[in-house]
């Protein structure tokens, strides 16, 4: 058995190498185990020097254009593992991470674990506070998020590579990782949360009016592309964009009359944005594909 880690990247050479080395950190602790990092450096050919504790398991590929899922898919193609550990640059694993994930393969298709600041442990999200394990359903998608799963690569090949219109850099901001997890789901795989998992990323806490929009564009054209795609589940999804669209709505509204209640949530969420980005999302979604765009 062989782990393929998939790191991508764009101007965070620091992070890069912090991500590298808590790769290679897990790996002596289960060193048994074969394993290979692929960092795929975006927009640029020049090379960086970046420092490894084991060259041998890192492979380095600088390429011009920029996009997340582009990235990841040449990565895929570039990949050996059987296992593929998707990662952003800015994230780390923790050290008994292979460990963890081997002795859980045989019990689903594609996992997701928990994600941790890296200085505090504080929960990246109230859904990482869970710590049992659980097979995921539609409802609980938020959990499967971009810097914290890994896919069996038979499973990839059965249901295809990341959407090419989502993810940083591309038409939608976000949501690539989402877009797969309800594919998964289509194909009726089965989604394993592992809380013992540990992934590390930094926790925002606050969060700029136009990336909040950004991603919540790219959430509503996601669903909206699942309500195209999965008729069967047409309401669940439907269901989802009206929750989203109303939460946002009602925080907004109370925004306007009890601001210092919720102010620390909305510095956060950016609930304004949210509620538009997301209504935005579903109209550009429906629009570029009745204009043969996406």
């Amino acid at each position: 058995m062989k782990i393929s880690f998939i790191v991508t990247s764009l101007d965070k050479e620091k992070e890069l190498q912090s991500c590298i080395l808590s790769i290679e950190e897990a790996h002596r602790y289960r060193n048994d185990v074969e394993i290979e990092i692929l960092a795929i450096v975006q927009n640029t050919q020049k090379k960086k020097a970046i420092k490894t504790g084991y060259p041998e398991l890192s492979t380095f590929y600088y390429i011009p254009q920029t996009g997340l899922s582009a990235a990841r898919n040449f990565a895929i193609k570039k990949s050996k593992g059987s296992f593929l550990v998707f990662l952003d640059d800015d994230a780390a694993v923790k050290e008994d991470f292979i460990d963890v994930l081997i002795k859980n393969t045989s019990k689903a298709d594609a996992f997701c674990g928990r994600i941790l600041d890296p200085v505090n442990k504080q929960a990246f999200s109230r859904y990482f506070l869970n710590i049992e394990k659980k097979y995921l359903k539609r409802f609980d998608f938020r959990y499967f998020m971009g810097s914290s799963h890994v896919l069996k690569r038979s499973i990839l090949e059965e249901i295809g590579s990341y959407d090419e219109n989502f993810g940083a850099g591309s038409k939608f901001y976000g949501a690539e990782e989402s877009d797969i997890f309800f594919r998964l789901l289509k194909q009726s795989k089965r989604v394993l949360y592992i809380p013992d998992l540990v992934f590390y990323h930094p926790v925002p806490h606050k969060m700029s009016a136009s990336k909040s929009f950004d991603y919540a564009y790219a959430v509503g054209a996601m669903l909206t592309k699942q309500i195209t795609t999965d008729a069967r589940h047409f309401f669940t999804y439907v269901f989802l964009i009206a929750e989203i669209i109303f939460k946002s709505l009602v925080r907004t509204i109370q925004s306007l009359f009890f601001w210092s209640s919720i102010r620390i949530k909305n510095e956060q969420f950016q609930y304004r944005s949210v509620f538009s980005g997301t209504i935005g999302g579903v109209i550009g979604y429906l629009r570029g594909r009745t204009e043969g765009k996406i």
